[in-house]
């Protein structure tokens, strides 16, 4: 009986692990109880345009579309309905791909759209908008769908016209930090002032997946702009040319987050408006794996992805500083409210800075609170499902012997006996080192995610193979129980959670007694063994653990609130500056409003930084940190994108960007950057970054800074971007296959290009500063001075910041027409292309064959000096009226890319023979023709077999698929003269007409040669007349006759009487 007391000692000890193990599974249990959720609201199915009106009447109450899906069963027609927008929304909308048509929001107002606005937590999905949102009055925040956006527009489609003052979108006006727009598309026109986007007008939140083909900004009229009004000064100066900025086929400005975008549309007008680009205007915030086929227009900053990228602070939130800052926000609030109010007397100007600086304090406010929200939701607290194999501890169980007499036996305080060399789901027996008699519970073979430290909840057990049994021995414990294998197996490891089994795995013999198990004892029996047995055998094979999980949701939503927030912030110090440098000119009252606004400014920067009171010299602590780069940073950021559209500005044209700078005031002309005590960057560290960018498209710039990545790169960093594309800028100054001009970074980039330009043209940057590990293969087309393969000009080539870069000698040194060894090294081309890492494009040639508009008809690769088969050439676009040729080009031996233009002429309507008759050619052909070169006659042995004498017989080519009108110069006469065709059928007699001194008949299609026959004499026609004449001659005679027959007669008969 002792042993078998020991024994259920032991088997208890055992079972109190196995406890253990499925407590684990008891908050599954709980789990949801105490959750309250919202009653679901009857869903309203939309099937007729007064069920569509009644809807929007319902949602003037705010809340009546919580938690309510509506579903549109049918399409609708609006035409004449009085629809005005579903005022505001905040449940799902089903539109489940039906088209509501006829839209006409044309009344005075702003915030307009289908819905007015889209609340936080909407979806509205899979609907088409047809017709056009084009408000009067204040015209602001207008969009197709949206006027204002806070929840999710998935799956959108909004065909037709959009248009207002400011703030305008396809899609919605605006995206706000918590907006989603996602696979959403426009066609059609879009057209404004200010902030202008072919999906959203601005975007503070995240537009992903969505395809802009409508037009954006493309004429003047659309704006409401006389030219006729406008002077050179206008053109080259600051207000009325500036009147349109911040243009782009996806985001007029944006903030937040745009992924996986591209455009179609052509985006502004030539020689008009600022930051205009293919995806976003202007951005402070993170575009990635955009691309863009539209053509560029602009006056100034205009680029293939973002006409000006702007720089963002880097800043660490934390929810102290949130909440702290969101309470200085409202402080400034107050302060700026105060200032309008005293503003509402003063200039138009002021009046616009301060409410746009009141805008400004607004979205900031929205992304603080916008953070805070993610502090608190944006980790999810979930669990996941651990199998827990217990084969293994139960065959330990049922091998399990033990003594309490056993040496390596420890006693536990309750007196159990657990043989410390066997270990179970990580409890192991007490360290010797200890000081007190507490267990352990390992879970570090447990991979709960990086979070999960975090977890509140208890740490779970998993089983782990056991040890084998070892032999007895009189090593001490802790020896036994460091051999014991910790790592899970890998089958274990791989298998997959799927259910959670009821802890009902042990069964207990209602016999029972005070004494345990009722036990039989026949003689031999190993009673111990049988009741460990019958226990294991009531045990599951495995039990479903479930255990804490933390997963960071939302990441684009908060990188979206981070950007906006820096935006805002950056915005709103600008304007402080603006309002400081003329505050000399306003009100007494209005000059104590700046003073406390730039004094609350100061404070927020304060807050942001921490080292506000530390701060002697402002300009110490501005620190650009755009080199430090890495993949996982997403502020002011464009990576991964690629432009294969024409970009054109005057000033400022990239490929990617046309400026990464700092706009620092109202006045887009006049820009500077400008650090110290009014500007809110004091304390900030600055960052603006391009990467991994590609640019096929032809940048053009009229006057200066044409780059293929970026145009004017003030700040930031340009990182592994790619310049393929044709730099056409003759008359501009500073040319660059990546940089027009860089006072910043530009490192491990390519060019790969042909330039022109005046002055300062480069293979990597017109006029450089820091160039590093950089590769170029270029043809400088024109330029006057300064030139270079590399660079046209740096400030000092051998002061270290240009170094590490290799061209390929096309004739043209390295900088400003001398070459460096290990800073601008000259490669033959063999050597060039060994280097490592160089993309593919430089291994061989490209001949493209393009329009007259540059749009791409066909391109080949052959290799680095050989011809290119004339065979090959393709055919050249068909253009109604006009005829079309490939441009003269020399193909053969080609040892740089090339690009061959479609050019066009109006179709011939005459051509004429080479060979001539008296200074006059022998045929002229009547009909449409491509070109305009002589028609070449040939004499052939061929011809009729027709009556008269042959004059000349000529053979030609004419095109075969339509007839002509030939007019013939006979040698001699045009008279008895006739003209035969000769087609696939044979010789035929022409139907022949004589015009002047030519002959005229039709050719039909496919005639290959004409004769001419001159018939021969006829007499008939004499004859006839002959015959004729005597005919008359004899009627006369008879006549006359007759006559002297009868005047014989009668002078008879008056003899008779």
């Amino acid at each position: 009986m002792n042993r078998i007391s020991d024994m259920m000692r032991r088997l208890w000890a055992a079972l109190l692990a196995l406890c253990l193990v499925l407590a684990l599974t008891l908050p599954v249990f709980a789990e949801g109880e105490g959750t309250d959720t919202a009653e679901e609201k009857e869903t309203y199915h939309i099937g007729t345009v007064e069920e569509l009106l009644q809807l929007a009447d319902y949602c003037r109450l705010d809340s009546w579309s919580e938690n309510r899906t509506v579903v549109l069963d049918t399409d609708l027609e609006l035409t004449g309905s009085g629809f005005t927008g579903i005022p505001s929304f905040s449940g799902v909308f089903e539109g489940q791909g039906h088209t509501v048509s006829g839209l006409s929001l044309v009344g005075d107002g702003s915030v307009v759209g289908f819905f007015r606005y889209v609340q936080k937590d909407a979806n509205v999905r899979d609907l088409v908008i047809r017709g056009r949102a084009m408000p009067t009055g204040s015209r602001s925040t207008v969009g197709g769908v949206a006027g204002s956006n806070a929840g999710t527009l998935h799956n959108c489609r909004f065909e037709g016209v959009s248009s207002g003052a400011s703030v305008v979108g396809g899609i919605a006006g605006t995206n706000l930090a918590s907006g989603v727009i996602d696979n959403c598309t426009t066609t059609g026109s879009v057209y404004g002032a200010h902030f202008i986007g072919g999906i959203a007008g601005e975007n503070h939140g995240i537009i992903a997946n969505c395809t802009n083909s409508a037009n954006v900004n493309t004429t003047v009229e659309q704006n409401d702009i006389d030219l006729s009004a406008l002077t050179l000064n206008d053109l080259i100066g600051t207000e009325n040319a500036a009147d349109i900025t911040d243009i782009g086929g996806i985001a007029g400005q944006s903030g937040g987050v745009i992924r996986a975008c591209m455009n179609r549309g052509t985006v502004g007008y030539q020689h008009m408006g600022y930051n205009v680009g293919g995806i976003a205007g202007s951005q402070t915030g993170y575009v990635e794996g955009c691309v863009n086929y539209g053509t560029i227009y602009a006056r100034k900053e205009a680029g293939g992805i973002v006409g000006q990228m702007e720089p963002s602070s880097t800043l660490e939130f934390t929810q102290d500083t949130l909440q702290k800052l969101g309470d200085e926000m409202s402080t400034l609030q107050t302060l700026v409210n105060r200032a309008c109010d005293d503003a509402s007397a003063a200039s138009d100007d002021l009046t616009n800075q301060l409410n746009a600086l009141k805008d400004s304090v607004t979205s900031s406010r929205n992304a603080i609170e916008n953070l805070l929200n993610q502090t608190e939701d944006g980790l999810t607290m979930g669990t996941q499902t651990v199998k827990t194999d217990l084969t293994q501890f139960k065959q330990n169980l049922k091998d399990s012997t033990g003594d309490s007499e056993d040496p390596n036996a420890t006693e536990y305080p309750d007196g159990a006996i657990v043989d410390p060399i066997f270990s179970t789901g990580g409890i192991s027996g007490r360290d010797d080192n200890s000081d007190d008699d507490t267990y352990t519970v390992d879970s570090g073979n447990i991979d709960t995610g990086s979070a999960a430290a975090e977890a509140p909840a208890q740490e779970p057990v998993q089983t782990e193979p056991a040890a084998e049994p070892a032999a007895e021995t009189a090593e001490p414990a802790a020896e036994s129980t460091a051999d014991t294998p910790a790592a899970q197996s890998e089958e274990d490891a791989e298998r997959t959670a799927h259910s959670q089994p009821d802890p009902d795995g042990i069964t207990v013999d209602p016999n029972q007694n005070d004494g345990g198990y009722i036990v039989h004892e026949p003689d031999n029996r190993d009673y111990g063994q049988e009741i460990v047995d019958n226990v294991v055998n009531a045990m599951p094979d495995s039990v479903d653990v479930k255990i804490p999980s933390v997963e960071l949701s939302n990441r684009d939503a908060i990188t979206a609130s981070r950007n906006d927030l820096s935006s805002n912030l950056t915005h709103m110090g600008d304007i402080v500056t603006t309002l400081n440098n003329n505050a000399s000119n306003n009100t007494q009252a209005l000059v104590n409003d700046i003073k406390a606004i730039s004094n609350q400014i100061r404070k927020i920067g304060d807050t942001l930084s921490g080292a506000g009171d530390n701060v002697t010299n402002p300009d110490d602590v501005v620190n650009d940190i755009s080199d430090e780069d890495t993949d996982e940073d997403v502020e002011a950021k464009v990576t991964n994108c690629i432009n294969s559209g024409v970009v054109n500005a005057d000033i400022n044209a990239g490929g990617i960007a046309g400026a990464m700078a700092r706009e620092n005031d109202l006045d887009p002309e006049d820009d500077y950057t400008s650090v110290g005590s009014e500007s809110l960057n004091f304390t900030f560290k600055t960052r603006v970054v391009a990467r991994d960018c590609t640019n096929y498209g032809t940048v053009t710039a009229k006057k200066q800074n044409a780059g293929g990545i970026v145009g004017d790169a003030e700040m930031g960093s340009v990182i592994d971007c790619r310049g393929f594309g044709t730099l056409d800028a003759e008359d501009a100054t500073a040319v660059g296959g990546v940089a027009g001009v860089s006072k910043s970074t530009i490192r491990e980039s390519y060019a790969k290009c042909r330039l022109s330009g005046a002055k300062q043209v480069g293979g990597i940057a017109g006029s450089g500063t820091t160039i590093e590990n950089c590769r170029a293969m270029v043809i400088i087309d024109t330029g006057s001075e300064q030139l270079g393969a590399i660079a046209g000009t740096v400030d000092d080539p051998l002061d270290g910041s240009v170094t590490g870069n290799t061209f390929v000698d096309e004739g043209v040194a390295g900088v400003d027409n001398v070459s460096y060894k290990g800073i601008a090294e000259p490669l033959s081309f063999e050597d060039f292309i060994a280097q490592e890492n160089l993309p593919s494009d430089f291994s061989s040639l490209c001949v493209r064959f393009v329009t007259e508009e540059e749009s791409l008809i066909q391109q080949y690769y052959i290799p680095y000096g050989s011809d290119f088969p004339a065979d090959q050439l393709p055919p050249v676009p068909y253009h109604a009226g006009q005829y079309g040729q490939w441009e003269d080009v020399d193909l053969t031996n080609l040892t740089f890319d090339t690009t061959i233009h479609a050019e066009y002429k109006d179709m011939n309507t005459v051509r004429q023979s080479q060979e001539k008759r008296n200074d006059r050619p022998i045929v002229l052909v009547e009909g449409s023709f491509d070109t305009t070169d002589e028609l070449m006659l040939h004499e052939i042995d061929d011809a009729p077999a027709a009556a008269g004498t042959l004059v000349e017989t000529w053979g030609l080519e004419l095109p075969a698929d339509t007839g002509h009108t030939l007019r013939y110069m006979p040698p001699e006469t045009t008279d008895n003269t006739v003209l035969w065709i000769k087609t696939d059928a044979g010789w035929q007699q022409a139907e022949t007409s004589v015009d002047g001194s030519y002959l005229t008949c039709t050719a039909p299609a496919g005639t290959t040669a004409f004769a001419a026959v001159q018939l021969p004499a006829n007499t008939t026609p004499l004859t006839a007349a002959v015959c004729g004449g005597a005919a008359v001659l004899l009627v006369l005679l008879l006549v006359l006759r007759k006559k002297r027959k009868k005047k014989k007669a009668k002078k008879t008969a008056e003899k008779a009487e």
